[in-house]
C-alpha cells in the first residue's frame, strides 16, 4: 500500500439501496452510521461512512468499494434483504484541511424487513475477515436476495452457498443438483439427473417460459433459500 505524505487516511461515504429500519444502531471505531429518524422516533439506517487507512487515491477507492460491499453483504444477511451500498464520495483527510473527492452515482428506494439491534462492532469483524469461503458465501447469499425477481439466478446463487458449505460431491446437494445443472446447461450429461428431471417435469430440459418448469424451480427455491439462510445464520454467529 502506498502512503501519501501528510495524509491521515480517507473517509468513504455510502448510501444504501434501502432505508433499513432498526430497533437501535451502535457505531464502532471506523464505521459511522447515517441515520434518519421519522416523526414517530423510528430509526432508519440510510448509509454509513468508513475510515480508509492512508493510501493513494486509486488504492483508497478499491479498498472502500471492497469494504462497502462487505458491509452490504452483512446487512443483507442479517435482515434477509437485498442490500447494496453505493459509494457517494471519498474524501482524503489532511492535517491542514486539504481534501480530494471522488463522486459515485447513488440509488435509493425502500423495502419492508425485520429490524434488529444493529451493532457495527460485528461488522468490523467481517471487515477484518480473511476467510474466502465465508466472504464468498455471504456475497452469493446477498446476490441471491437481489435476484428476487429472477428465480433462475436466485437458485444459482443460493445453490453456491450450499456447494461451498458441503462440497460439490456431497449427497445432500442431490436434492437440488438436477435443477441447478439443468439451469446451467442446455443438455444434461448425467443419466440420474436426466431421469429425475424427467420424473418431476416430464422433460430433460427446463424451459423458463414453461409454467410447469417455473413452478418446479420456485417450489425447490423455497427449500433451497431456507437451507442457505440457515447456513448464513450460523456463519454470522462465528464472525
Amino acid at each position: 500500500m502506498t502512503t501519501i505524505e501528510g495524509s491521515l487516511g480517507w473517509n468513504a461515504s455510502f448510501k444504501l439501496s434501502w432505508d433499513i429500519l432498526e430497533y437501535s444502531i451502535k457505531d464502532a471505531d471506523g464505521i459511522i452510521s447515517d441515520i434518519r429518524t421519522n416523526e414517530l422516533g423510528s430509526k432508519f439506517l440510510t448509509g454509513f461512512s468508513l475510515y480508509i487507512p492512508p493510501s493513494n487515491a486509486e488504492e483508497a477507492l478499491i479498498i472502500a468499494v471492497e469494504k462497502g460491499n462487505r458491509v452490504a453483504d452483512y446487512l443483507g444477511s442479517i435482515h434477509n434483504l437485498p442490500v447494496q451500498a453505493y459509494l457517494c464520495n471519498i474524501t482524503e483527510i489532511k492535517p491542514k484541511g486539504e481534501v480530494k473527492k471522488g463522486i459515485a452515482a447513488i440509488k435509493a428506494s425502500a423495502n419492508i424487513h425485520q429490524p434488529v439491534d444493529l451493532d457495527f462492532d460485528n461488522i468490523k469483524n467481517l471487515l477484518n475477515c480473511n476467510d474466502p469461503k465465508i466472504l464468498r458465501q455471504l456475497a452469493h447469499y446477498n446476490f441471491g436476495l437481489r435476484c428476487s425477481f429472477d428465480p433462475i439466478n436466485q437458485f444459482r446463487e443460493f445453490y453456491l452457498v450450499l456447494e461451498d458449505e458441503y462440497g460439490k460431491g456431497n449427497l445432500y446437494l442431490n436434492k437440488y443438483k438436477h435443477i441447478r445443472h439443468a439451469l446451467n446447461h442446455p443438455e444434461l450429461d448425467t443419466d440420474k439427473f436426466k431421469q429425475k428431471l424427467l420424473n418431476e417435469l416430464g422433460s430433460y430440459h427446463i424451459d423458463p417460459s414453461s409454467p410447469k418448469a417455473k413452478e418446479l424451480v420456485e417450489r425447490n427455491l423455497l427449500d433451497l433459500k431456507h437451507d442457505a439462510t440457515q447456513i448464513i445464520e450460523e456463519i454470522l454467529k462465528t464472525i
